[in-house]
């Protein structure tokens, strides 16, 4: 089967509290060693400074108390046609990871190779211009995720169909409520030729019958088209209804990878609940 995702050892360093090292002296360090191809002696992830005693080690000492990884060294593999869970706990990685497969953010360390076009969904209203009328706005982000104005013209009727706000259509999108948001953004994201759907938690401000209508549409999805799909969800019962296999994040690390769904979701279960 062929890869539709290879993650490599990734790892997302932030600095809490600062603009980038928080020094001027800190943050040409790093740009120099960047520019060089060199290891960032200002970063957590790495662990050799540890032994150093020179003054050096003070300024990455200190640099360690304002950093948190997000991500600590990942690795996976996703093939064509996976319908992938992701869970942990808030602030587990999971919104990083998304973020970074979509190209919003980049890594710190290690790599990731997509081969196939991407359309995601991770915040309620992204892409969307609030001065805007529904219309309008699926025209934006339609060209946003990548999609032709042919292609758009094409599917239009379809994605207001299954969106269900085709009576406030030419209403402006400010003065829709969070769930229209999303039923519209997921709608024109579905309805986009994207071979991986990244979907995160935003389905949660949806009814549940929109919920479920959702999870069927990224089913068939998956099952009649072959895309791949990444979901991250709190709605235990919607990652049980789709995902074929689960991941668990918890503070950066993956510690769990498995096809097991509902060994997955009871080990998660265990420890939400300890």
């Amino acid at each position: 089967m062929s890869v539709a995702v290879q993650i490599e050892h990734l790892s997302k360093e932030y600095k809490l509290g600062v603009v980038s090292y928080g020094t001027l002296q800190q943050d040409m360090q790093s740009r120099w060693a960047r520019f060089w191809g060199k290891e960032d002696p200002n970063s957590i992830l790495q662990p050799h400074l540890s032994d150093k005693t020179d003054g050096t080690v003070l300024q990455s000492t200190e640099s360690r108390k304002n950093s948190i990884l997000a991500l600590n060294d990942v690795s996976l593999t996703i093939p064509e046609g996976e319908t992938l869970g992701i869970l942990g706990a808030n602030g587990a990685g999971k919104s990083t990871l998304l973020k970074i497969l979509s190209r919003i953010t980049a890594p710190t360390t290690g790599r990731v190779i997509i081969k196939n076009r991407i359309a995601s969904l991770l915040e309620v209203g992204t892409g969307f211009h609030h001065e805007m009328t529904g219309r309008q706005n699926v025209y934006l982000n339609g060209a946003i995720l990548g999609m032709r104005r042919s292609e758009i013209n094409r599917k239009f009727d379809a994605i207001v169909e299954f969106s269900g706000v085709g009576d406030f259509l030419d209403t402006p999108v400010k003065r829709y409520s969070s769930g229209m948001y999303v039923r519209l953004a997921f709608s024109i994201a579905a309805h986009l030729d994207a071979e991986i759907l990244i979907i995160d938690e935003v389905l949660a401000v949806g009814d549940s019958a929109f919920q479920q209508k959702c999870t069927e549409k990224m089913r068939q999805l998956a099952s009649d088209e072959g895309r791949t799909v990444l979901f991250v969800s709190h709605n235990l019962e919607s990652v049980r209804r789709l995902c074929r296999r689960i991941i668990i994040l918890s503070q950066g690390k993956m510690v769990l990878d498995s096809s097991d769904t509902e060994e997955a979701l009871r080990q998660y279960e265990n420890m939400i609940f300890v």
